[in-house]
């Protein structure tokens, strides 16, 4: 019998049991992917991360990231928890650079408190990754009215930035009152696509730029608290829509409100002629346990 050690966070929040739960695999050496796999299943939260050694000494570690249906590619809520446990196990104060599938991934750190703070620069640009689903369809998906999905500027388009999403537009209430039709959904047939946005403009909170959902039943996630990775891309689909200032902004995403896990996601974004050409996401974490897996 083997054992691993392993931390549960609370990720894109700084109270517990709120924000999305994450568990880290504090050292995954020894574990083949079938047993990463069956691992997070076990969990059964939105993911587990594995930590291995790094392939470039000059980087902290390789990270690998599960949902309950598969790997990712890149995650968001990951990427900021695992930094965070990592940091606090090694005393590393400042930074750690992580090595995922999509790339090497520099992550500035304050874990001075019992709350930490990760955010996370994306070497993956947002992108438009093919076509979108038509609005009627993710209505339907949704159990939204006809007609509640903007089909103008801000019509539905899959964009990626390490992970694809479909973004879907509508109204705060809209967004607030959706619920996925698992046969609607299926229908959708989404392909190299982890799920589906749908964001508004404002939130609960008075600051608050979007407030979003983010529904991946195929995944295993009938719906996320806080997806780092779609706030990562969501930047790509407002630059379609809407002409954003030359210069950088900063952004404040909330998720999770209708799950009774509140979470805040920010972005830091730099933009040039309708072009994303920078990508900060950050957030606060906290530990809520640790303990030993045995296999």
């Amino acid at each position: 019998m083997r054992s691993y050690d392993f931390e549960t966070y609370d990720v894109f929040t700084d109270k517990r049991f709120t924000g999305n739960q994450l568990a880290v695999v504090m050292d995954a050496q020894g574990l083949s992917t079938e047993d990463m796999q069956t691992i997070t299943r076990e969990f059964n939260l939105a993911e587990t991360t594995f930590v291995l050694p790094p392939e470039n000494s000059d980087h902290t570690a390789r990270v690998r990231i599960f949902t309950i249906g598969y790997e990712m590619p890149f995650a968001g809520h990951p990427t900021v928890g695992t930094s965070i446990a990592l940091a606090k196990a090694r005393s590393l104060t400042e930074s750690v650079t992580l090595e995922l599938n999509t790339g090497i991934f520099p992550v500035r750190l304050d874990v001075s408190g019992e709350v930490g703070f990760a955010e996370f620069q994306n070497p993956n640009l947002p992108e438009e990754a093919g076509g979108a689903p038509s609005t009627s369809m993710l209505e339907k998906a949704l159990s939204l009215p006809a007609g509640v999905i903007d089909s103008g500027d801000h019509r539905p388009r899959k964009i990626g930035a390490g992970a694809n999403y479909v973004f879907a537009h509508a109204g705060l209430d809209d967004v607030r009152k959706a619920k996925v039709n698992s046969t609607a959904f299926e229908a959708m047939a989404l392909e190299e696509t982890v799920g589906v946005l749908l964001y508004a403009k404002g939130g609960e909170a008075a600051d608050a730029d979007y407030h979003v959902r983010m529904f991946a039943p195929g995944a295993g996630i009938v719906e996320d608290a806080a997806t780092g990775s779609a706030a990562a891309a969501l930047p790509g689909q407002i630059a379609r829509s809407e002409k954003l200032a030359d210069g950088a902004a900063e952004w404040r995403i909330e998720q999770g409100f209708e799950m009774g896990r509140p979470s805040l996601i920010q972005a830091r974004i730099t933009a040039k002629d309708r072009h994303i050409t920078s990508v900060r996401i950050g957030g606060r974490a906290l530990l809520v346990q640790r303990g030993k897996l045995f296999i």
